[in-house]
């Protein structure tokens, strides 16, 4: 009789289950979160183990590569689309334990996608570059803010840039709003540094991909966008359809309607936020297009500015899902904004 097992993973400690074909424990352990421990409470039963299942959390790495190094079958539960019965009064991790060794053992636990080891670290890297990106836009804000503040002027981010110690004495005069100005420029300097340095590796790092070249030809999209949605996306066929894949990325709309009146609101969360953020990058960046702007403009007037963006990262999500489908899809640049 085949055993089943689970691994419920907290960020410093581990609860791991056994059980049998009947849902009785054979062995059940709370582990210091080491894969040597993880190895020796499974190693005795490892031949009779069907599979083990852990759910899909931001600190599970070391987990599912260890266990498949070890030459175990893992599953990755999706915890979205699992749900315990109501009716438990009482929950803990040894409840959480069994039910995804009851769902394995019936063959209908809800699965989430493993992303392949051997890309991850590129997709993490370039996940850090969007944090540094939105940092140094805040920081840029920041001093815009203060020159609208103080000197009444207006300053584009790529005069910023260009901004070194001694402009900041010329254009403020007290000492504490100078401090205030250097500070926030040399983040922004050292920021662009960093991002400079990521993207240089990114470039070396990542092999020539077709897929990458066809993503850039949509307006707003570079080789560092083309990349972020090639890596963030995966392996496209597991993905149903076009609507899957919006709804993948958080660019549909998260309502739930019945006779055409609003019964509430999906898990606006329950998306990549990521991919997310490059398809509403990709829309910003268009907009240096006439064509694109002019659309955006039109929109913005109906629905709102933030409304219209929206629109538009969706829009290129689409067209992006069909080019990476189809290598022979034509795109026609006057029919995506009109």
């Amino acid at each position: 009789m085949p055993l089943y097992a689970s691994v419920d993973l907290h960020s410093n400690n581990s609860y791991a289950t056994i059980t049998d074909g009947k849902d009785k424990v054979i062995k059940e352990k709370r582990l210091p979160n080491q894969i040597e421990e993880v190895e020796r409470f499974f190693g005795p039963y490892k031949d009779r183990i069907d599979s083990v299942v852990t759910e899909a959390t931001y600190n599970g790495y070391w987990l599912l590569d260890g266990l498949k190094g070890l030459g175990y079958n893992v599953k990755l539960a999706n915890p979205s689309a699992m749900k315990q019965y109501e009716g438990l009064k009482h929950t803990d991790d040894k409840s959480d334990c069994l039910w995804l060794n009851r769902l394995n053992r019936l063959n209908i636990l809800p699965q989430a996608y493993i992303y392949p080891e051997k890309d991850r670290p590129v997709r993490d890297l370039l996940r850090r570059r969007m944090y540094l990106t939105q940092m140094r836009t805040s920081f840029i804000t920041v001093l815009k803010i203060q020159f609208q503040s103080w000197n009444s002027t207006s300053i584009a981010p790529r005069a910023i840039y260009k901004l070194d110690h001694a402009d900041i004495s010329k254009l403020f005069r007290d000492k504490a709003l100078r401090l205030s100005a250097n500070s926030f420029l040399d983040s922004i300097q050292l920021l662009n540094q960093q991002i400079t340095e990521i993207e240089s590796h990114v470039e070396r790092a990542a092999k020539k991909d077709p897929v990458v070249d066809r993503l850039q030809v949509l307006k707003g999209i570079g080789p560092i966008l083309a990349w972020t949605i090639k890596y963030e996306t995966g392996e496209l066929s597991r993905f149903k359809s076009i609507k899957n894949y919006l709804s993948y990325a958080g660019l549909v709309e998260s309502l739930k309607l019945s006779n055409f009146k609003v019964k509430g609101k999906g898990n606006r969360k329950n998306r990549n936020r990521f991919l997310r953020w490059a398809f509403q990058e990709a829309a910003i960046h268009s907009l240096l297009h006439n064509r694109a702007e002019r659309y955006h403009d039109r929109l913005a007037r109906r629905k709102g500015k933030f409304k219209a963006k929206a629109i538009m990262a969706s829009k290129i999500a689409r067209v992006a899902y069909m080019i990476m489908e189809d290598p022979d899809f034509i795109y026609d640049p006057d029919k995506l904004f009109r």
